[in-house]
């Protein structure tokens, strides 16, 4: 599986043949402009994936697959969430409320919620250069995440690394906007 974000994708049909020819298995999109946004769910072709029911917001910020994978319920979630703050907020709020309504009834559900949130959980670690701060919006990430029993799995792998997903060259800064962020019961599968 393949989590993608800012693929500028639309639901006209020369884009998505084009897509479909670089791609041989399923693709799943919440479609932005050819200018903004855009998120998609690859899935390699023979993977044993199941699709229950798929969600998507108009503007191509967020894409939900429930899904079966290997005989196990998931929740797939693919995001790009806006880069203002007030914004941001709101999104996060939303998305809290569309995985409580989403999640499979499973007590054992599997949830993947990955992609670029436009913000960082620890501007010690995942900040370098400009001036870090917290955004208000972290906060209702972090609730998502309590209420999910999500983890950083990547900062849980890799506690002490400072690497990053986004870079300016000048003046000099980096940050970890983009995360897996997973139920702490796959660390043990």
């Amino acid at each position: 599986m393949c989590f993608l974000q800012e693929t500028y994708s639309t639901e006209d049909p020369e884009n998505l043949q084009l897509w479909k020819s670089q791609w041989p298995g399923e693709i799943y999109f919440a479609h932005g402009s050819i200018h903004s946004r855009g998120v998609a769910i690859l899935i390699r072709k023979g993977f044993d994936f199941e699709l229950n029911s798929l969600r998507s917001d108009e503007e191509g910020s967020y894409l939900i697959l429930k899904a079966n994978i290997q005989d196990v319920a998931f929740l797939l979630i693919n995001v790009y969430a806006p880069n203002i703050t007030t914004k941001q907020s709101l999104f996060f709020q939303t998305l809290s409320d569309i995985i409580a309504v989403n999640e499979p009834s499973a007590p054992d559900c599997k949830i993947l919620l990955g992609g670029d949130f436009n913000v960082t959980l620890d501007p010690a670690l995942d900040c370098l250069g400009g001036n870090p701060v917290l955004n208000k919006s972290v906060k209702f990430l972090e609730d998502i995440m309590m209420e999910n029993d999500l983890v950083d799995i990547w900062r849980i792998r890799n506690p002490d690394s400072k690497k990053f997903t986004w870079r300016q060259k000048s003046p000099i800064i980096q940050r970890r906007p983009d995360y897996w962020l997973i139920r702490n019961t796959l660390q043990e599968d």
